[in-house]
């Protein structure tokens, strides 16, 4: 009878660890990360690196944080902003999501930031890089460890000026707010710093002939220095070519570029011809340091080829929030704690160190570029570094007189020096502007 008894409860405790153990795991919740850009139409090549490097960053850890899973959501906006609305509302009420990762183009950050103050959600912004995400409309829960346009041109224009020793160059670009603001930053730093003039011309996204744009510089290569191309992907491709084509090399000592002119992904496209081509950025594949050559030969053995800086921005946020849930012991469903965490991280990325100023942005090192060709394969190596740059730049406690200009636009700031230092007396007052006319900027 004894031995009937305990048979019984061997078998009774045998089913509960049957039936009881899986609901038992079932209670271990797993972090939802929300991840949302273009993963189709004109601006896919951002959301489908972004997703690249946010799988890699997931897959270093095992899709697991201490205990927990980790769960990965993917919404495609195709570039579109209402789509993109829909897409968030449907990670929020269907997915549960913890956190969001994206989106990638200017419009999506700025309507994605109201979306983000009306619901609280944390968002780590993606390639988006309109100042105003992280300026004028900044809400405390959402940050971008990623950088804005102005960012990483204001030194460009200093190096521009005092190490090329130009007085006056053209950016030629296309027509739309992300290369206004880099072109401001620019013209900030280059007239600051000694420039005289800036002039600016504006073309179509999706241009195919630039043969009166070529006409017109030519004409104009008496008066100016240099041109700055100032375009992405195909665009930047075919100014590129038919600037060669034209044979613009024998009316102007150098083309340079802004960020995406000789944008990683483009590179093997523009071919040999851009060895030599000078930019600035706050990423350069071409970095020798620990961080970033790990980077690379893991993204490249898991992807097959050389990480553009959209998938490393993927990559750095998966790295952001997990360095927060350290500090909140993996307790992602306390949004307060998880939000002050992450404005407090601070860590060595691939593109180097990285902390967030008080509006939520990445202060960061700038890069001015070259491209080479390194083991036989082209890429942007750093050649002068700008250290701990925010995305005020130069205007360290300033910051309230930097806002409080109008935001960038086509032809604002303005691109003459006397005109130029008129405008941002306004502002900044006349002890700083004779100050920098006199001496320009300290390194």
């Amino acid at each position: 009878m004894f031995k009937r008894v305990l048979w019984m409860m061997a078998f009774v405790g045998l089913l509960g660890l049957i039936f009881l153990t899986p609901a038992c795991a079932s209670q271990i919740e797993p972090i939802r990360i929300g991840v949302i850009s273009p993963m189709t139409g004109w601006a896919a090549i951002l959301g489908k690196n972004l997703k690249k490097g946010v799988i890699l960053a997931l897959e270093e850890v095992n899709y697991r944080f201490m205990d927990r899973p980790i769960k990965i959501y993917v919404e495609d906006t195709k570039g579109q902003v209402e789509l993109m609305i829909t897409k968030l509302e449907a990670l929020k009420d269907r997915d549960k999501v913890d956190v969001i990762i994206g989106p990638g183009t200017g419009a999506e950050g700025l309507a994605a930031v109201d979306w983000a103050a009306r619901t609280g959600i944390p968002m780590l912004i993606g390639y988006s890089a309109s100042e105003d995400i992280t300026m004028r409309k900044a809400v405390k829960n959402v940050l971008r460890p990623g950088w804005t346009g102005p960012q990483v041109t204001f030194h460009f224009g200093k190096y521009v000026h005092d190490e090329l020793g130009y007085k006056r160059v053209i950016i030629v670009g296309e027509d739309y707010a992300f290369p206004w603001g880099q072109a401001a930053g620019f013209i900030r730093g280059f007239l600051e710093n000694g420039g005289q003039e800036v002039k600016r011309i504006w073309y179509p996204v999706g241009t195919e002939d630039f043969s009166a744009i070529m006409t017109k510089l030519m004409r104009l290569s008496d008066k100016y220095d240099a041109v700055i191309n100032n375009a992405s992907a195909t665009d930047a491709i075919g100014f590129f070519k038919q600037w060669h084509n034209f044979g613009m090399e024998n009316f102007y000592p150098k083309l340079l570029g802004f960020s995406n002119a000789t944008e990683q992904g483009i590179l093997p496209a523009l071919g040999d011809r851009a060895i030599g081509t000078i930019t600035s950025m706050h990423y350069a594949v071409g970095m020798s340091t620990p961080e970033m050559l790990k980077f690379r030969q893991n993204f490249e053995k898991r992807w097959g080829e050389l990480p553009p800086p959209y998938a490393e921005q993927g990559y750095v946020a998966v790295k952001v929030l997990l360095k927060a849930l350290e500090a909140i012991n993996g307790k992602v469903e306390d949004t307060r704690a998880l939000v002050n965490a992450l404005r407090a991280v601070k860590i060595v990325a691939p593109r180097g160190p990285i902390y967030f100023d008080k509006f939520g942005n990445a202060v960061e090192n700038v890069y001015i570029r070259e491209v080479r060709k390194v083991n036989g394969k082209l890429m942007n190596v750093p050649v002068k570094t700008y250290k701990n740059v925010s995305q005020f730049g130069p205007y360290k406690g300033m910051e309230k007189e930097y806002m409080a200009q109008p935001p960038n636009a086509r032809y604002y700031p303005p691109g003459e020096r006397k005109e130029y230092f008129e405008e941002i007396e306004k502002y900044f007052g006349a002890e700083y502007v004779n100050r920098v006319m006199q001496k320009g900027w300290a390194e």
